[in-house]
């Protein structure tokens, strides 16, 4: 595929000037090597942009001659240049704000020979808008404050199909209006609402019933589901029923008769075209797409026959065959129509990422007909799967009246008169459309024709025999309460929940917490409330966007304008659930999703969460450019129960909870393979990161770095599984993956799989970010990586932001360099982005870059997760004073020998760069050797090896306090060093004690070097160990998997570098190679001294009898020390429970119960109870995990397991621990719940 190296640059200059100054294009920057560049600009445009259409001239143009290197590469891209620049540009509108996006290669072809701009004029030139132009450029926005739903009796009820319906005066009883003559109807049906937001109804519009005294009943048209648009069936992808509701006045409802329109008629009309369709929903090629097929397979040969009958047929029949097939050869298709063979039609074989292919053709078959009877045989090849997508037979009918009803249009102009065959009696109405009801049509009789004149035969008309008996009733569905979303205002973020309304309680938790956090103004709503107001009642995925468009309108300013969208419902990629696979599920437990017309491949097809914020006017019909205008996020929830883990995650890192270093890290992976493009595009991403934000750490794991290992199933990185593992139990910031990957695993070598991601257990929760294939398909029915990450209850991910489809290196470059940036960046007003706007500007950018494909490659991207959490990192700076009495910043012969003792002073600056005096808290200092250069192992065959820069050995780890922003540690420089005489890096990360306020810096100026003295201490680490805790003895029985611990003291200081060969805290049991672990990982130094510290290591399963363990450690100097352990496993052994208590106490909205136990790092099962003094059970939780510290904590909010909170009073909570075989233990306590509500 083609790629592009794109120049961003933003030009604030006045559009009004018509001109902009020269511009210089920087070739350093615009380099041509593989490709050809892309230079970009977005000019902001004046309020009024509107107004005005756009083109943009290049004037002055000085170019030169491409050096040799350079024209090969340009000769590769001659069919795309010319001898004049082609310059692409289009209006672009980001939350309301015009922007010109203009792009174009900067290279021209003239004579054969190859030139490249240097500098140019970039001229744009406005143009104003004829009224007529700009008028069509507007879409109405709704003006509605109040929904006519908000008050009053109401009651919904449904249809299929388009057509006059009837409502009885005994059903009307039935659905509890006692006055069925004051009834009025209010909807418009379920007619798939137009994408691009044309025609929009401000609210429920009255739909006038025509009052039929023969029947005593009334009549109305009602939308369905389907409609043609020429001979295309438009079809709702969302719903199985249409709706409407109604509601009791104070008056009959009143059809009003349209005024006769005034001139002659231009012409008459005695047919219309009319349509006949055979369709079946209920067989899925793939998982994607809104498309289903007939589930009657064609593959074991024959035929299969289809009959239609026309009416009143004047000729002109045309039939359209839309048939599909998934075979890996060519299927031949063979239609006869009443016994005539039509051309043969041939569908090609599937392909790597395409399941299926069509063939959708339209024929004239006119000459075939043989009466109204037709018959349409259809037969493939035999052995090859195929099936019918749907046949229509389009045919011009008289204008005859036939089961009580007929409806029709035209597609001329002007005034126009029907002639119609009716009988006596009969009305022609004109279909109401937005803004405009439903009139009767003023008809004159001559005879058995009714003659309708109308002033746009375009629009739809029926004509109906009142006396007729049978026309169909819709189908009561119940009250509806009264709601008013139209009286919404001034919001931040919506939370939309499933119709069920399970999942309410947990999002207002939510919007309650970002409202006390960050200020948010939220509001969560039910989707049957959105489709109540936004749809008719009929579910539409364009109703959670007509909402929100309602919202955006209404601000006054893009600062409040919504920018937020919650999603807290698990979707389907069938919404109608008409496939096997989802015919189970209740649809009121999801949300809907904006599927592909693609239903048959992995690369063309997506689900596009970005649909939902595409709010400014006429935004809707080019997804590839048009740009978003909100962050959205979906929670891939079904139950209370899964919500309250997502929310637990984003209430507890709002409120920074389980705050640390690891907050500091970003942990970067690169996969081997394809010309060791993955790690190189994973490299890009850190060189990014390493330039703009410094002060993170950014750990590479480059696949290719580490021995991979051959096994029966496939090969292996034995070393990255356990890393990578390592890295999330402790913790990151982000971890991202470039890479390949599926559903189920993290590369070829499944480096990390499904399993992996359901076992995670730890507080300090990543983002995960995958620049890779279909790792989220969250749309289907299958577990996959994204949604067990995020639905993890005892950690793996905060959220996740990757793919639901198959995507493509190149763009997942483009896509991860834009994210990261946006992430770690600020607004104009220096706040830092959230991660929803993050993905929103990642992807406008991609589109005002402009290459097709990588646009399209955004619409596989999605966030799983709150999209207003900010997590980029603090604004707040450590900065480093002095580093032994020398000033950090502007010193150049800071000096630290091997051995020598350090002292590092400095302070915390706010984000004004301000001492912040105030801050009380915490100091964590990483120490690192120098940057090496590390070359790959070329395990995948590449050309070359890959190579990349490394700053990996941490030398020493160490915590102080910081008293009044200000703060001061101390280190011994290990022995163990590159002595490289290199430069050196400290990175800091801060953290107040109210967890309040975080800080991070680094400093790079110090270089490393050996030692000019002998070293004085001799002398190993003192150690403590045991197993479990102190109270261990040589000998003692332990559980199965023993928790081991080291308590270390050395006047130097412990070695944890790796720097050195065999100078690692090292425990191995029973003498086996096996079973030897490096602890060095593990180690931590004691806060405020960095003589001590500790290690601790859950051994993994051991059996029954006795065995042993020696653990080994070394200090910086490079002395070592042992200590040997024996003890008996017994896997019978009971755990113990040392403690369970609950915070706060009393409980008022909440509370967390706490529960420690003797078994750190060891799968247990918890199970949590409450009950009341007579002994029922209100609650429960049950879960089996590990915990490293042997604290296992469970968040409460105080309701029962049905939903119901709990009244004030005194109640029991009880916990149950298991562990292995051994038998379970309990402990029991009371807990005091006070002013719940």
């Amino acid at each position: 595929m083609r790629r592009y190296l794109i120049l961003l640059i933003c030009v604030w200059q006045s559009l009004w000037l018509c001109a902009q100054e020269f511009t210089t294009l920087d070739w350093n920057v615009l380099r041509i090597d593989s490709v050809l560049p892309v230079y970009t600009e977005v000019v902001p445009l004046e309020t009024d942009y509107r107004r005005f259409s756009y083109s943009v001239q290049i004037d002055y143009p000085q170019y030169a001659e491409l050096t040799a290197a350079e024209t090969e590469v340009a000769k590769k891209f001659a069919h795309s240049l010319s001898d004049t620049l082609k310059v692409d540009h289009r209006v672009g509108v980001q939350r309301g704000e015009g922007m010109l996006d203009i792009s174009f290669v900067p290279v021209v072809c003239r004579n054969q020979r190859y030139y490249k701009l240097q500098s140019a004029r970039i001229r744009i030139v406005p143009r104003l808008l004829p009224q007529a132009s700009l008028a069509a450029r507007k879409t109405r926005a709704s003006a509605t404050s109040s929904s006519v739903l908000a008050s009053g009796k109401w009651v919904k009820i449904s249809v299929t199909q388009d057509g006059i319906h009837q409502l009885t005066r005994q059903a009307l009883r039935k659905m509890g209006f006692s006055k069925p003559e004051n009834v009025r109807l209010y909807g418009y049906g379920g007619h798939r609402i137009d994408e691009t937001l044309k025609n929009v109804y401000e609210d429920l519009e009255e739909v006038p019933l025509y009052y039929n005294a023969t029947h005593d009943n009334w009549l109305f048209w009602a939308n369905g589901l389907l409609y043609w648009d020429g001979n295309e069936r438009v079809f709702n992808p969302y719903a199985n029923e249409a709706c409407y509701f109604l509601t009791e006045a104070d008056s009959p409802s009143a059809l009003a008769t349209a005024p006769a329109p005034v001139g002659s008629v231009r012409q008459t009309y005695e047919s219309f075209t009319d349509h006949l369709l055979y369709e079946k929903d209920d067989f899925a090629w793939f998982t994607v797409g809104r498309n289903l097929y007939d589930a009657q397979n064609f593959s074991g040969g024959g035929s299969r026959t289809y009959k239609f009958t026309t009416v009143n047929s004047l000729g002109n029949e045309l039939l359209t065959v839309a048939f599909t097939a998934g075979a890996e050869s060519r299927t031949t298709l063979k239609t006869t129509v009443n016994g005539n063979a039509l051309p043969e039609q041939t569908l090609s074989a599937t392909s790597k990422y395409i399941y299926a292919t069509a063939v959708n053709r339209t024929t004239d078959v006119s000459k075939y007909a043989a009466g109204a009877d037709w018959s349409v045989r259809l037969s493939s090849t035999s052995g090859n799967d195929a099936r019918l997508d749907y046949l229509s037979l389009h045919y011009t009918r008289r204008l005859a009246l036939s089961q009580g009803q007929l409806a029709f249009r035209q597609n001329g102009s002007g005034i126009s008169a029907f002639r119609i065959e009716a009988p006596e009696g009969s009305q022609v109405m004109r279909i109401g459309t937005p803004g405009r009801a439903a009139e009767l049509i003023p008809t004159n009789r001559s005879g058995d024709i009714l003659t309708a004149v109308v002033d746009n035969p375009k629009e739809r008309f029926v004509c109906f025999d009142p006396s007729y008996p049978s026309f169909p009733q819709p189908t009561a569905r119940g009250a509806v309460e009264n709601q008013n979303l139209h009286a919404l205002d001034s919001l931040d973020m919506v939370i939309i929940v499933p119709t069920s309304g399970k999942l309410t309680a947990q999002a207002q938790r939510l919007a309650d917490a970002h409202a006390s956090h960050d200020g948010l103004r939220s509001v969560v709503v039910r989707a049957d409330q959105v489709y109540n107001e936004f749809s008719s009642g009929t579910p539409d995925a364009t109703a959670y966007r007509r909402l929100m468009k309602m919202l955006y309108d209404r601000a006054s300013s893009k600062d409040e304008a919504p920018r937020y969208l919650i999603l807290m419902g698990d979707c389907a990629w069938d919404n109608r659930m008409l496939s096997p696979a989802w015919r189970a599920a209740d649809a009121d437990d999801y949300l809907l999703c904006f599927e592909s017309e693609n239903s048959m491949s992995d690369t063309r097809s997506y689900i596009m969460e970005d649909y939902f914020g595409l709010l400014d006017d006429g935004e809707g019909g080019n997804l590839l450019s048009d740009k978003a205008d909100l962050g959205i996020g979906r929670f891939p929830v079904t139950t209370a129960a899964q919500a309250a883990v997502m929310v637990d995650k984003c209430i507890a890192y709002m409120e920074n909870r389980h705050a640390g270093a690891w907050k500091n890290v970003v942990c970067m992976m690169g996969d081997d393979g394809d010309e060791n493009e993955h790690m190189k595009y994973a490299d890009d991403v850190c060189d990014q990161m390493e330039t703009t934000n410094p002060q993170m750490e950014v750990r590479k794991v480059m696949w290719d770095a580490y021995t991979r290992v051959s096994t029966a199933k496939s090969n292996t990185y034995p070393e990255v599984e356990s890393l990578l593992k390592k890295q999330v139990e402790d913790g990151a910031l982000v971890m991202n993956y470039t890479g390949h990957a599926n559903a189920s695993a993290l590369s070829h070598e499944y480096v990390l799989e499904l399993d992996d991601f359901t076992a995670f257990r730890g507080t300090a929760l990543p983002l995960w970010v995958t620049a890779a294939c279909d790792v989220m398909p969250f749309d289907g029915t299958a577990p996959n990586i994204g949604e067990e990450a995020v639905l993890n209850p005892s950690g793996a991910a905060l959220a996740f932001y990757g793919t639901t489809r198959t995507v493509y290196a190149i763009q997942n470059r483009t896509m991860n360099l834009y994210f990261m940036k946006y992430l770690f960046g600020t607004d104009s007003k220096g706040r830092r982005y959230t991660v929803g706007d993050a993905i929103r500007l990642a992807k406008n950018a991609i589109i005002t870059a402009g290459e097709s494909s990588q646009k399209e490659n955004k619409l596989q991207y999605a966030l799983l997760g709150d999209p207003a959490l900010v997590i980029g990192a603090p604004l707040q700076r450590v900065v480093v004073d002095s580093i032994n009495g020398k000033p950090a910043a502007t010193a150049s012969d800071i000096r630290l020998q091997a051995g020598s003792r350090v002292r590092v002073s400095g302070h915390v600056n706010g984000a004004d760069r301000q001492l912040l005096s105030a801050f009380q808290g915490v100091v964590s200092c990483r120490v690192y050797d120098t940057s090496t250069q590390v070359t790959c192992n070329n395990n995948a065959g590449a050309t070359n090896a890959f190579t990349f820069t490394d700053r990996s050995s941490l030398l020493f780890d160490v915590k102080d306090s910081v008293r009044q922003g200000r703060f001061s540690i101390s280190f011994t420089v290990p022995v163990d060093i590159h002595y490289d005489d290199g430069a050196g890096r400290m990175v800091f990360y801060a953290l107040s004690d109210d967890r309040a306020t975080e800080a991070n810096g680094y400093t790079e100026n110090f270089t490393l070097s050996a030692a000019e003295h002998e070293l004085a201490d001799t002398i190993g680490p003192d150690i403590m160990a045991f197993l479990g805790d102190e109270e261990f003895q040589d000998g003692d029985a332990v559980p199965s998997q023993p928790h081991f611990i080291a308590l270390l003291e050395d006047e130097s200081g412990v070695n944890v570098s790796g720097n050195g060969i065999g100078h690692d805290l090292s425990l191995c049991v029973d003498g086996r190679a096996d079973l030897t672990f490096n602890l060095n990982g593990g180690y931590q130094g004691q806060f405020g001294d960095p003589t001590r510290g500790s290690v601790g290591f859950t051994l993994p399963q051991l059996q029954d009898g006795p065995h042993s363990l020696t653990f080994r450690a070394w200090d910086v100097l490079n002395n070592t020390s042992t200590a040997t352990l024996n003890f008996v496993v017994n896997s019978r052994l009971k755990p113990q429970l040392m403690q369970l208590t609950a915070s706060p106490q009393p409980a008022v909205e909440s509370t967390t119960f706490m529960v420690a136990y003797d078994r750190p790092g060891a799968d247990c099962t918890f199970t949590l109870e409450v009950f009341d003094f007579s002994g029922r059970k209100l609650w429960s939780h049950t879960a089996t995990t590990s915990t490293p510290t042997g604290l296992y904590t469970v968040p409460w909010n105080l309701t029962t397991s049905q939903g119901g909170r709990l009244g004030s009073g005194i109640y029991l909570y009880r916990c149950t621990l298991q562990s292995g075989s051994a038998k379970e233990v309990s402990k029991t306590q009371k807990i005091v719940v006070l002013n719940n509500k």
